[in-house]
């Protein structure tokens, strides 16, 4: 029997980790059955018996049942969540091309390895042999089964300090990095309902043809400045990356884009103030709300009057579309025209649903499911998407603000940053880039390469992030794309550290259709202080229920009309035909 914590909150996660990986067990053959989520349950109440006899040796045997079955009650509804939790991962966005069932049985075989970690050779011992007991406990041996833990197995042996490439002592401290301080969650009140700025373009598209077109074509035009004006910076930031190991080595240079990558070194004396948003979805309520928090109009303008006062800027990490009511008139439309208005203040990152392929004439979403495009193509001209194409392609993918990185996932493959990262003008490799737009951290110290190369949408450990942060001199990174439903999350933190922002979400936000999984998120923005080598980083609350109201959004003002304006519809499989698939018994690696 596995032996836990004597601390109650390191046991507690270690029974939660325990249960997840049973469940996840459960579902590698196809079908997580009666039998094998009895067998769950029964060995829940060993578990905890044998932990309560631990704990309370004294006690009467009618006390030590009250809290045996108690507890009991607690992680039997903590094993209904997480069986709930693992069949979600049906419905998370994959890559073109790439399988909704092996991206599953990917994410399942990195959550299991993940918790391994947390045990003592021992314990580790213990628990592949309760994995045992799981196989056998619907009395067969499903041949999926037996390779998720022979591939378990070799994931653990792979990890091992001898023939990993990273220790410690790999990771050492810059002493010239920013003193980095994250604050608790604050509230910001705005100070205006609404501003002139947003008037402009707060409307339904039409279900008239003609007036529809016009849409388009001022959707068109606005794309072309937007190009324009990120071609113009490209054009006067072209090479200057090259050659450079370090973000300190651009010191005492102007900001600028090279390609693809935003350098923004800070100037000695000046105090800046930045506002970031994480992923945004569609959520336009989410967008303008966090704008008149921040009072970034006001801001900006103050700063161009006195530029003693601290500068503002908004970064803004990628996916504004897709899940959400509002992708393109509402989310890209705003972002584009803060980018005209304030190209030097506004930083508009690619996320990985700013992705959309061609093939045979026709322009199709590039995630599954890719909402925003579905609801539109048969009403728009095809041109319209085809620009849409292209601008995404265009969009800068990471921004680097002093010695803060800023990118919508993660770092890349270890293989590839070993390959083709010599000096920053190497992150403009579209490889990389297409990367840093899926990658997802782990709790895992490390994590293997064959494990890294099964999907778009791959994990790195800490120490992979400390020494990829450490190769460019960087001090934290601040990042989307995982829905995190708290909508702020801090991990690793010893020398680097990373952040995790999710900007879109609500409980009762009429951005979002009924059903969307978003409603569990609590939509945050942060403010990041920036003065004399010290970053305060401060997340905070975006009041998105105040901007539902139609006095202050007019897309609430209104109802759409006609087929055009409906609600978002999915793509390709869906969650529910892979849960399907799933009980039909196709759940496999191959």
């Amino acid at each position: 029997m596995l032996t836990f914590s004597t601390n109650p909150d390191v046991a507690e996660q270690q029974m939660n980790a325990i249960i997840f990986y049973l469940t996840a067990f459960g579902y590698i053959d196809g079908e997580f059955d009666f039998t094998e989520k009895t067998f769950v349950r029964i060995y829940i109440r060993q578990l905890v018996s044998a932990r309560a006899k631990a704990a309370m040796p004294d006690a009467d045997p009618k006390t030590r049942d009250e809290v045996t079955n108690r507890f009991v009650t607690h992680f039997h509804e903590v094993f209904e969540h997480i069986d709930r939790s693992v069949k979600d991962l049906f419905d998370e966005v994959v890559a073109d091309g790439e399988d909704v069932e092996k991206y599953v049985y990917a994410k399942l075989k990195l959550k299991s390895y993940e918790i391994f970690q947390a045990f003592d050779t021992e314990n580790q011992h213990e628990l592949l042999a309760t994995v045992d007991e799981l196989i056998y406990a619907d009395g067969s041996v499903h041949p999926a089964e037996a390779r998720f833990r022979t591939e378990l197995e070799a994931l653990l042996s792979s990890s091992d300090p001898a023939v990993t490439s990273l220790g410690p002592d790999d990771i050492e401290v810059l002493p010239d990095q920013n003193r980095i301080a994250i604050e608790g969650p604050a509230a910001l009140r705005p100070r205006l309902e609404d501003h002139p700025f947003f008037a402009g373009f707060e409307q339904h598209y039409s279900a008239d043809p003609d007036r529809i077109r016009s849409q388009a074509a001022a959707d068109l035009q606005l794309m072309q400045r937007f190009l324009g004006k990120l071609e113009e910076q490209r054009r006067a930031g072209a090479g200057r990356l090259a050659g450079k190991q370090m973000v300190g080595d651009f010191a005492g240079q102007r900001a600028f884009l090279d390609g693809h990558v935003y350098m923004h070194p800070a100037e000695p004396g000046r105090i800046y103030e930045l506002t970031v948003l994480g992923d945004l979805h569609g959520c336009y309520s989410c967008l303008k709300g966090a704008l008149l928090q921040a009072d970034f109009f006001a801001k900006l303008e103050a700063w161009r009057l006195d530029n003693r006062k601290p500068e503002p800027k908004l970064i803004l990490l990628g996916d504004y579309i897709d899940r959400g009511r509002f992708s393109y008139n509402g989310v890209l439309r705003t972002v584009m025209q803060l980018y005209i208005a304030a190209p030097e203040h506004v930083f508009p990152l690619r996320g990985n649903h700013e992705y959309y392929i061609e093939y045979r004439g026709r322009i199709y979403g590039g995630v599954k499911p890719a909402e925003a495009i579905n609801t539109l193509v048969n009403h728009m001209p095809g041109e319209v998407f085809a620009e849409y194409m292209k601008m995404f392609e265009e969009l800068p993918n990471m921004l680097f603000f002093d010695d803060m990185m800023f990118v919508h996932a993660g770092i890349p493959r270890d293989v590839d940053i070993r390959a083709k990262i010599h000096d920053f003008s190497a992150l403009n490799d579209p490889d990389l880039r297409f990367q840093m737009l899926w990658s997802d951290p782990s709790t895992a110290d490390f994590i293997p390469e064959d494990l890294q190369a099964q999907n778009a949408r791959f994990p790195f450990g800490r120490l992979q992030f400390e020494a990829f942060m450490q190769k460019l001199g960087c001090s934290i990174l601040v990042r989307g794309h995982e829905k995190v439903d708290a909508g702020f999350r801090a991990m690793y933190g010893d020398q680097q550290s990373l952040i995790t922002l999710f900007s879109a979400g609500g409980a009762d936000n009429n951005d979002l259709p009924p059903e969307s999984s978003y409603r569990s998120v609590t939509p945050m923005a942060a403010t990041i202080r920036l003065e004399n080598g010290s970053a305060q980083v401060t997340p905070w609350l975006i009041d998105y229920e105040r901007f539902n109201d139609p006095r202050r959004n007019r897309f609430f003002a209104s109802r759409p009309r006609g087929r055009s304006a409906a609600q978002p519809t999915l793509c390709s499989i869906s969650g529910g035909e892979a849960k399907n698939r799933l009980r039909r018994g196709s759940l496999n690696r191959s």
